[in-house]
């Protein structure tokens, strides 16, 4: 009998869970990605322009994360703006035809989608260059965490070079998110032509993301000498003494010691303060959670002419 009871539980509890996943993946909402692009002649080389939209059944924009792929592959990764959009550039695409899409992951409300494949072609061009690739294109850390990335550079025409790595936050900003740091190791590579060990002459580096956590941002105590503090405690009750001392007859022993007290109180009340402040001061609460764009950037230069390639990524920073 209790062997039946239990299993009548368990069938219960299943029943439960499934009822909740089916109300769970009903709450999600529908969406709908669309993407347009933009080719223009830069320089010798083709910049493409994706500009994605999601929404979802009642025309509201959607928000999350949007990656940008072409065969299976995340080429790039941007974070959906408060009208639904968002928009990606690519400069290092190869010469050739290229078929992308655009992914929308969802989020806790909205469902996720995928945006009908438009086809680009890069025109030919003999001019040396490179491309640059990130994995992953989205990273996620909680706060005070870091995060691996993996840049990826190979040469076009036969480039050959020095590359320099950075990062900054999304376009049309010139600083990271507050409370992330970006490092490369190394921070500049150099690309060589192919060679039986390396090929194709790819460089790699890893790049990390790291975020900040609360911290008290303290102040350095005084050293020069600890008198500030006895004089602050002290001199009042010395100056109370002076002061009252002339109308001792005027009051009792007893009331002249409690002014003197509450004289003296006040001056240690005034030295906690400035000690909390000197010591403890302000605090920071660290990187605030959300998600952000980050562009890695990739530089070269020969003395006269410049090189520059962008990937963006997508870093959610979560408690």
């Amino acid at each position: 009998m209790t062997i039946k009871m239990g299993m009548r539980r368990m069938a219960q509890l299943g029943m439960g869970l499934a009822l909740a996943t089916g109300l769970a993946a009903v709450a999600q909402t529908a969406t709908h990605t669309t993407m347009t692009a933009e080719t223009r002649e830069v320089s010798g080389k083709t910049v493409a322009t994706f500009t994605t939209s999601v929404r979802d059944a009642d025309g509201a924009p959607a928000s999350g994360i949007v990656t940008l792929t072409e065969r299976g592959r995340n080429i790039s990764a941007a974070v959906l703006d408060a009208e639904g959009k968002a928009q990606i550039k690519l400069d290092g695409l190869t010469e050739g035809n290229h078929t992308l899409s655009a992914v929308y992951s969802g989020d806790n409300t909205h469902a996720a989608s995928k945006s009908e494949s438009l086809a680009v072609h890069p025109e030919v061009t003999a001019t040396p260059d490179f491309t640059l690739d990130i994995a992953p294109t989205s990273l996620s850390v909680k706060v005070g965490s870091s995060g691996t990335i993996v840049t990826t550079i190979a040469p076009v025409n036969s480039f050959t070079g020095f590359i320099s790595l950075s990062c900054a936050g999304p376009p049309g900003a010139t600083t990271l998110p507050v409370g992330v740091t970006c490092n490369f190791a190394p921070a500049n590579l150099q690309v060589t032509a192919p060679t039986t060990a390396n090929p194709t002459a790819v460089a790699t580096a890893n790049m990390s993301l790291q975020t900040a956590g609360p911290q008290a941002q303290n102040h350095v105590p005084e050293t020069h000498s600890s008198s500030p503090l006895v004089l602050a405690v002290l001199l009042p009750g010395v100056l109370g003494l002076g002061l009252l001392g002339r109308k001792r007859k005027l009051f009792g022993g007893t009331v002249l010691l409690i002014m003197v007290g509450a004289i003296s109180l006040i001056g240690t009340t005034a030295c906690a303060a400035r000690y909390r402040y000197l010591n403890h001061g302000p605090t920071f609460g660290g990187t605030a959670p959300g998600t952000y764009t980050i562009q890695v950037i990739a530089q070269t230069s020969n003395g006269v002419t410049a090189s520059e390639h962008v990937q963006t990524l997508a870093l959610t920073v979560t408690n």
